[in-house]
Protein backbone atom coordinates (compact mmCIF):
# COMPACT_ATOMS: atom_id res chain seq x y z
CA UNK A 1 0.00 0.00 0.00
CA UNK A 2 1.61 2.94 -0.52
CA UNK A 3 1.51 6.43 1.17
CA UNK A 4 -1.26 7.93 -0.24
CA UNK A 5 -3.65 5.41 -0.12
CA UNK A 6 -2.46 4.77 3.96
CA UNK A 7 -2.88 8.35 4.70
CA UNK A 8 -6.57 8.37 3.09
CA UNK A 9 -7.64 5.32 4.70
CA UNK A 10 -6.45 6.90 8.14
CA UNK A 11 -8.55 9.91 7.04
CA UNK A 12 -11.65 8.22 6.18
CA UNK A 13 -11.66 6.30 9.37
CA UNK A 14 -10.62 9.64 11.46
CA UNK A 15 -13.85 11.04 9.49
CA UNK A 16 -15.95 8.50 9.95
CA UNK A 17 -15.37 8.03 13.94
CA UNK A 18 -16.85 11.36 15.16
CA UNK A 19 -20.18 10.92 14.31
CA UNK A 20 -20.21 7.17 14.75
CA UNK A 21 -19.30 8.36 18.69
CA UNK A 22 -21.91 11.00 18.63
CA UNK A 23 -24.49 8.73 17.67
CA UNK A 24 -23.94 5.97 19.84
CA UNK A 25 -23.34 8.53 23.01
CA UNK A 26 -27.01 10.10 22.23
CA UNK A 27 -29.22 7.98 20.80
CA UNK A 28 -28.05 4.95 19.08
CA UNK A 29 -26.99 1.91 20.48
CA UNK A 30 -24.08 1.34 22.27
CA UNK A 31 -22.48 -0.67 19.34
CA UNK A 32 -22.00 2.34 17.46
CA UNK A 33 -20.25 3.98 20.02
CA UNK A 34 -17.45 1.10 19.85
CA UNK A 35 -17.32 1.03 16.21
CA UNK A 36 -16.36 5.06 16.01
CA UNK A 37 -13.56 4.07 18.90
CA UNK A 38 -12.05 1.46 16.61
CA UNK A 39 -12.23 3.67 13.89
CA UNK A 40 -10.53 6.41 15.87
CA UNK A 41 -7.71 4.13 17.38
CA UNK A 42 -6.99 2.41 13.71
CA UNK A 43 -7.20 5.92 11.75
CA UNK A 44 -4.87 7.23 14.85
CA UNK A 45 -2.55 4.59 14.73
CA UNK A 46 -1.71 3.73 10.87
CA UNK A 47 0.15 6.99 9.85
CA UNK A 48 2.98 5.74 12.94
CA UNK A 49 2.85 2.49 11.30
CA UNK A 50 3.35 3.60 8.12
CA UNK A 51 6.82 4.91 9.37
CA UNK A 52 7.81 2.07 11.34
CA UNK A 53 7.43 -0.31 8.55
CA UNK A 54 8.86 1.16 5.59
CA UNK A 55 7.70 0.48 2.56
CA UNK A 56 9.15 -2.64 0.51
CA UNK A 57 9.72 -1.08 -2.69
CA UNK A 58 13.48 0.22 -2.71
CA UNK A 59 13.46 4.15 -2.66
CA UNK A 60 14.82 6.05 -5.57
CA UNK A 61 18.60 6.75 -5.80
CA UNK A 62 19.62 10.60 -4.16
CA UNK A 63 21.29 12.54 -6.90
CA UNK A 64 24.08 14.99 -6.93
CA UNK A 65 22.61 18.24 -6.14
CA UNK A 66 24.57 21.63 -6.10
CA UNK A 67 26.51 24.10 -8.08
CA UNK A 68 29.46 22.28 -8.97
CA UNK A 69 27.07 19.39 -10.36
CA UNK A 70 24.71 22.55 -12.56
CA UNK A 71 25.57 22.08 -16.67
CA UNK A 72 24.63 26.09 -16.20
CA UNK A 73 26.97 26.93 -14.16
CA UNK A 74 30.78 28.16 -15.78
Amino acid sequence: MNRHATLTLSLVFLLAAFPLISLGTTSGPPVLWWLGLMALCIGGVLPPLRRVFPPKEPLPEPTKVGLAEDERVS
